[in-house]
């Protein structure tokens, strides 16, 4: 396999690959992420979207065909819940079952710092997505949600 890249979105200029990524209606619908259609409000929409998220891109080859995104955690009251992140990821259709999101989740794992905890929600439906979080040391918590806690 070739060299997994993980880096960054706002520290580079991965705008225009993200949102060729973001094109793959069928992509962004199997993770329910909703944008506009009209182009210049969709690049507005990804552009917003990353400069209030920790968005990290996935490169294979120099070019981008993932993203992982850790956003903040709310709890069930609506409150920001401190230490605690929202997992999310997508990866191009054509380089699933390769392993690459596993491992590149796994090298965001690595660098987080201690006592904190990453939630992730997955479909039941999705076995795809939940290989990659049992791989990477998630269990199973209830309903869609999973967790992983790092010590």
């Amino acid at each position: 396999m070739s060299e997994i890249i993980i880096e960054p979105a706002k520290n580079n200029n991965n705008l225009g690959a993200i949102v060729k990524l973001l094109d793959d209606e069928k992509l962004t619908q199997a993770v329910g992420l909703l944008l506009p259609l009209q182009e210049e409000k969709r690049t507005q929409a990804i552009k917003m979207f990353i400069r209030h998220n920790h968005v990290m891109v996935v490169k294979l080859n120099e070019d981008v065909v993932g993203m992982i995104v850790l956003s903040a955690w709310y709890g069930d009251e609506g409150k920001r819940i401190a230490h605690h992140y929202e997992l999310g990821y997508l990866l191009q259709r054509d380089h699933w079952n390769k392993g690459i999101m596993t491992s590149a989740i796994q090298q965001i794992i690595s660098i987080l710092p201690s006592k904190i905890t990453i939630h992730a929600e997955c479909k039941q439906s999705n076995y795809r997505s939940r290989r990659v979080l049992i791989k990477c040391g998630f269990i199973y918590d209830k309903d869609d949600l999973w967790q992983r806690i790092i010590k």
